[in-house]
C-alpha cells in the first residue's frame, strides 16, 4: 500500500532473506523500487549511511532498498538496527520470523502471513500455525497513533480457508491446557498448603477455566456419553476426583508427595518443595 508499512512473517530465518531479495528484484524489475525508497530523500541517505554498521550479507543487500530483515540469528546490533529504522518509517516492508511478533512492539499498517505450515521438529513433521501465533501476528496490523484500521492477508492452502476465517472472526473457542501441566500445578497448590486432600483437590479443580470448558464441551476432555454423564453428575465431580487421583499418584511416583490412600490425605515432600520453588516440571 502507497505510504505504508508492512510486515511479512515468514517461518525460516533463511526466507527471510530469500522473500526480500525476491521483493526487491521484483520492484526494480518493474520500475517501482522508487515506492519503497525515494531517489534523493533523507531515508535513502540514511539507510546507505547506516548500511556501513551492517553485518548480515542479505541486510546489506536489501535495506538500501527499504526493504529490511529481522530473526533470532542475526546480531544484536542488526536486528536493533533494523528495529529503530522501521519503527522512524525509514524502512517500508519488514520480512520477519514469528519472534518478532511477540518479542517487539513493532506495528505496520499491512501485515502478510507468508503460508501457515511450519516444521515441527518434536512430531517430525509439518503442521499448522497455532492460532495464538497467527493472532498475534495479525494484531500487529494498524498502528493505533496512525491508522484508523489495519490490513491483515494470510496466505495458506484453500483447505485450510475456513479454519483461519474462523478464527479471525474470534469463532473458535479457547480451550484449557492444564491438564498436560495438572501434575505440577496441583504440587505447588500442595506445597502452598491450599490442597491438603484429594477433596481439596477435587474442589480447586471446581475454580478453573478447565472446569468451565469441561461442562461447556465433555467430549473435547475425554468425557464418555457427555449427555447421561452431566444429567447423572452435573459438577463432573467424578472426573474431577479422576483427573486429581491420576496427578496426584504422578507426583507420589516422582517423590514429590505423599499419598495417603486411606484418608486420601496429600502431603508435600523435601523434593517436591524443591521442584516448585525453582519452577522444575
Amino acid at each position: 500500500t502507497a505510504g505504508h508499512q508492512m510486515l511479512i512473517f515468514v517461518h525460516s530465518r533463511a526466507e527471510t532473506g530469500k522473500t526480500a531479495m525476491a521483493l526487491r528484484d521484483a520492484a526494480l524489475a518493474d520500475s517501482r523500487a522508487s515506492l519503497f525508497c525515494k531517489p534523493g530523500s533523507a531515508t535513502q541517505e540514511i539507510l546507505r549511511e547506516e548500511l556501513a554498521t551492517v553485518k548480515h550479507a542479505d541486510l546489506k543487500e536489501v535495506l538500501p532498498y527499504g526493504f529490511a530483515i529481522h530473526h533470532a540469528g542475526m546480531a544484536r546490533t542488526d536486528r536493533e538496527l533494523v528495529e529503530d529504522l522501521f519503527a522512524d518509517r525509514h524502512v517500508a516492508v519488514l520480512v520477519c520470523t514469528a519472534t518478532l511478533a511477540w518479542g517487539v512492539n513493532l506495528p505496520a499498517h499491512a501485515v502478510i502471513i507468508k503460508g501457515t505450515q511450519i516444521y515441527d521438529p518434536a512430531k517430525g513433521r509439518w503442521s499448522e500455525l497455532s492460532p495464538l501465533d497467527v493472532l498475534q501476528m495479525l494484531g500487529r496490523a494498524g498502528r493505533p497513533q496512525y491508522d484508523t484500521e489495519g490490513e491483515g492477508i494470510i496466505m495458506t492452502d484453500h483447505k485450510e480457508l475456513q479454519y483461519y476465517l474462523s478464527l479471525t472472526n474470534l469463532q473458535l473457542p479457547v480451550e484449557s491446557q492444564l491438564i498436560k501441566s495438572l501434575p505440577h500445578h496441583l504440587n505447588a497448590e500442595i506445597v502452598l498448603g491450599n490442597v491438603q486432600t484429594l477433596k481439596d483437590a477435587s474442589d480447586w479443580l471446581s475454580y478453573t477455566f478447565l472446569y468451565i470448558r469441561m461442562l461447556q464441551n465433555p467430549a473435547l476432555y475425554g468425557i464418555p456419553n457427555p449427555e447421561s454423564t452431566l444429567k447423572n453428575d452435573p459438577t463432573l465431580q467424578s472426573r474431577r476426583w479422576d483427573l486429581a487421583h491420576t496427578a496426584a499418584s504422578l507426583l507420589e511416583k516422582s517423590h514429590l508427595i505423599r499419598y495417603d490412600r486411606r484418608t486420601r490425605s496429600l502431603f508435600p515432600t523435601p523434593l517436591g518443595r524443591i521442584a516448585s520453588q525453582y519452577y522444575i516440571s
